[in-house]
Protein backbone atom coordinates (compact mmCIF):
# COMPACT_ATOMS: atom_id res chain seq x y z
CA UNK A 1 0.00 0.00 0.00
CA UNK A 2 1.29 3.23 -1.05
CA UNK A 3 1.27 6.61 1.21
CA UNK A 4 -0.40 9.25 -0.74
CA UNK A 5 2.08 12.19 -1.34
CA UNK A 6 0.13 15.93 -0.07
CA UNK A 7 1.58 17.36 -2.92
CA UNK A 8 -0.31 14.49 -5.47
CA UNK A 9 -4.19 14.18 -5.70
CA UNK A 10 -6.33 16.45 -3.81
CA UNK A 11 -6.25 20.07 -3.86
CA UNK A 12 -6.35 20.56 -0.35
CA UNK A 13 -3.29 19.33 1.07
CA UNK A 14 -3.31 20.55 4.88
CA UNK A 15 -6.92 21.25 5.02
CA UNK A 16 -8.27 17.93 4.83
CA UNK A 17 -6.42 16.90 7.73
CA UNK A 18 -7.27 19.15 10.55
CA UNK A 19 -11.25 19.25 9.65
CA UNK A 20 -11.50 16.15 12.36
CA UNK A 21 -9.72 17.89 14.88
CA UNK A 22 -11.64 21.18 14.36
CA UNK A 23 -14.84 19.22 14.16
CA UNK A 24 -13.73 18.04 17.71
CA UNK A 25 -12.80 20.47 19.52
CA UNK A 26 -15.65 22.92 18.51
CA UNK A 27 -17.75 19.58 20.08
CA UNK A 28 -15.79 19.75 23.35
CA UNK A 29 -16.15 23.66 23.38
CA UNK A 30 -20.22 23.20 23.19
CA UNK A 31 -20.05 20.33 25.34
CA UNK A 32 -18.33 22.26 28.08
CA UNK A 33 -20.65 25.51 27.62
CA UNK A 34 -23.66 23.39 27.94
CA UNK A 35 -22.35 21.93 31.39
CA UNK A 36 -20.82 24.94 33.02
CA UNK A 37 -23.16 26.44 35.29
CA UNK A 38 -23.95 30.35 33.90
CA UNK A 39 -25.42 31.41 37.05
CA UNK A 40 -23.60 34.04 39.15
CA UNK A 41 -22.51 33.17 42.59
CA UNK A 42 -24.17 35.05 44.95
CA UNK A 43 -22.16 36.27 48.26
CA UNK A 44 -22.69 39.15 51.11
CA UNK A 45 -19.77 41.83 50.03
CA UNK A 46 -18.08 43.23 52.72
CA UNK A 47 -18.32 47.02 52.55
CA UNK A 48 -16.94 50.27 54.43
CA UNK A 49 -20.00 51.94 54.24
CA UNK A 50 -21.03 54.42 57.93
CA UNK A 51 -24.04 55.47 58.52
CA UNK A 52 -25.08 58.91 57.93
CA UNK A 53 -24.63 61.34 61.00
CA UNK A 54 -27.75 61.73 63.11
CA UNK A 55 -29.22 58.08 61.62
CA UNK A 56 -30.14 56.15 64.67
CA UNK A 57 -31.91 53.53 62.98
CA UNK A 58 -28.50 52.32 61.07
CA UNK A 59 -27.26 51.22 64.52
CA UNK A 60 -29.94 49.53 66.19
CA UNK A 61 -29.13 45.89 66.47
CA UNK A 62 -31.78 43.48 67.15
CA UNK A 63 -31.41 41.46 70.35
CA UNK A 64 -30.83 37.99 70.63
CA UNK A 65 -33.65 35.77 70.35
CA UNK A 66 -34.92 34.65 74.07
CA UNK A 67 -33.40 30.03 75.48
CA UNK A 68 -36.04 28.90 75.87
CA UNK A 69 -36.23 25.46 78.15
CA UNK A 70 -37.22 22.26 76.55
CA UNK A 71 -40.67 20.78 77.23
CA UNK A 72 -40.84 18.20 79.40
CA UNK A 73 -43.90 16.15 80.03
CA UNK A 74 -43.62 13.75 83.44
CA UNK A 75 -46.28 10.67 83.20
CA UNK A 76 -46.78 9.27 86.32
CA UNK A 77 -49.43 6.45 87.08
CA UNK A 78 -52.09 7.32 89.42
CA UNK A 79 -53.82 3.77 90.16
CA UNK A 80 -55.86 2.96 86.76
CA UNK A 81 -55.36 6.30 85.02
CA UNK A 82 -52.35 8.21 84.38
CA UNK A 83 -51.43 11.85 85.71
CA UNK A 84 -49.79 14.18 83.12
CA UNK A 85 -46.96 17.49 84.49
CA UNK A 86 -46.03 19.82 81.70
CA UNK A 87 -43.22 21.53 82.58
CA UNK A 88 -43.43 21.84 86.08
CA UNK A 89 -47.70 22.37 85.79
CA UNK A 90 -49.97 19.76 86.46
CA UNK A 91 -52.55 18.74 83.67
CA UNK A 92 -56.23 16.75 84.50
CA UNK A 93 -56.11 15.40 80.60
CA UNK A 94 -54.70 14.90 77.77
CA UNK A 95 -56.28 17.01 75.93
CA UNK A 96 -55.34 19.79 78.21
CA UNK A 97 -51.59 18.52 77.32
CA UNK A 98 -52.23 18.69 73.72
CA UNK A 99 -53.99 22.31 74.16
CA UNK A 100 -50.53 23.27 76.47
CA UNK A 101 -48.26 22.29 73.85
CA UNK A 102 -50.22 23.66 71.02
CA UNK A 103 -50.04 26.79 72.51
CA UNK A 104 -46.18 26.10 73.25
CA UNK A 105 -45.62 25.48 69.76
CA UNK A 106 -47.34 28.34 68.24
CA UNK A 107 -44.37 30.18 69.97
CA UNK A 108 -41.69 27.92 69.23
CA UNK A 109 -42.26 24.77 67.52
CA UNK A 110 -38.45 23.24 67.23
CA UNK A 111 -38.40 23.11 71.20
CA UNK A 112 -37.61 19.59 71.77
CA UNK A 113 -40.21 17.95 74.19
CA UNK A 114 -38.92 15.32 76.90
CA UNK A 115 -41.21 12.74 77.54
CA UNK A 116 -40.53 11.27 81.17
CA UNK A 117 -42.72 8.34 81.70
CA UNK A 118 -42.20 6.85 85.71
CA UNK A 119 -41.53 3.36 85.63
CA UNK A 120 -44.68 1.83 86.45
CA UNK A 121 -46.95 3.51 83.54
CA UNK A 122 -47.97 1.63 80.58
CA UNK A 123 -46.63 1.86 77.46
CA UNK A 124 -49.86 2.74 75.70
CA UNK A 125 -50.06 5.97 78.05
CA UNK A 126 -46.58 7.37 76.66
CA UNK A 127 -47.42 6.35 73.49
CA UNK A 128 -50.54 8.83 73.66
CA UNK A 129 -48.30 11.66 74.66
CA UNK A 130 -45.84 11.33 72.11
CA UNK A 131 -48.67 11.45 69.81
CA UNK A 132 -50.14 13.87 71.20
CA UNK A 133 -46.82 15.77 70.92
CA UNK A 134 -46.64 15.07 67.50
CA UNK A 135 -49.92 16.39 66.36
CA UNK A 136 -49.00 19.69 68.11
CA UNK A 137 -46.20 19.90 65.42
CA UNK A 138 -43.60 19.04 67.43
CA UNK A 139 -40.73 16.80 65.69
CA UNK A 140 -37.89 17.09 68.41
CA UNK A 141 -39.22 14.55 70.83
CA UNK A 142 -37.11 12.77 73.33
CA UNK A 143 -37.42 10.34 75.87
CA UNK A 144 -35.39 10.74 79.59
CA UNK A 145 -33.83 8.06 80.51
CA UNK A 146 -33.25 7.52 84.63
CA UNK A 147 -29.67 7.79 85.50
CA UNK A 148 -29.58 3.92 86.87
CA UNK A 149 -29.70 2.55 83.39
Amino acid sequence: MRIPNSSSGRGGGLDATMTPMIDVVFLLLVFFVWTASIAAVEHLLPSSLRAAPGSAAASVEPPPPPDFDPVVVKIVWLGESPGWIVSGNAVRSLAQVRQTLEAVAQIKQDLPVIIDPAADVPLGAVIDVYDTARLAGFEKIQFAASEDV
